[in-house]
């Protein structure tokens, strides 16, 4: 009899997508900033901003307003910046060449 204290090496296969339901009613938010971002819990958190102006003083002031939070788990978030770069890659707007001829982020 031969034991072995290694388990028996399993065929690992991907679980398949859900089916995509598009909703058009689900909320849109407008984003010109990102406020910060943060790790917490295994999960990457951003704080969304844009830029507005208070018209409920005589003279409107620019300000920045948080306008939602976002919390991705890290295989979500890493998913998002691979597809993001892709995407736009393909589009001629590479962050990469961006940043790499002196281009700053917000």
């Amino acid at each position: 009899m031969f034991i072995s204290t290694k388990p028996f090496p399993r065929e690992q296969h991907p679980a398949p997508q859900p089916v995509l339901i598009d909703n058009l009613f689900a909320p849109e938010i407008f984003v010109s900033g990102i406020a910060g971002f943060a790790l917490l819990a295994d999960a990457l958190h951003l704080t969304l901003d844009t830029a507005r102006y208070d018209h409920s003083q005589p003279s409107p002031v620019l300000e920045r307003v948080v306008v939602g939070r976002l919390v991705l788990p890290i295989g979500s978030a890493q998913a998002l910046v691979t597809t993001l770069n892709a995407f736009l890659e393909q589009h001629g707007l590479s962050p990469s060449k961006a940043a790499a001829a002196g281009g700053t982020f917000q």
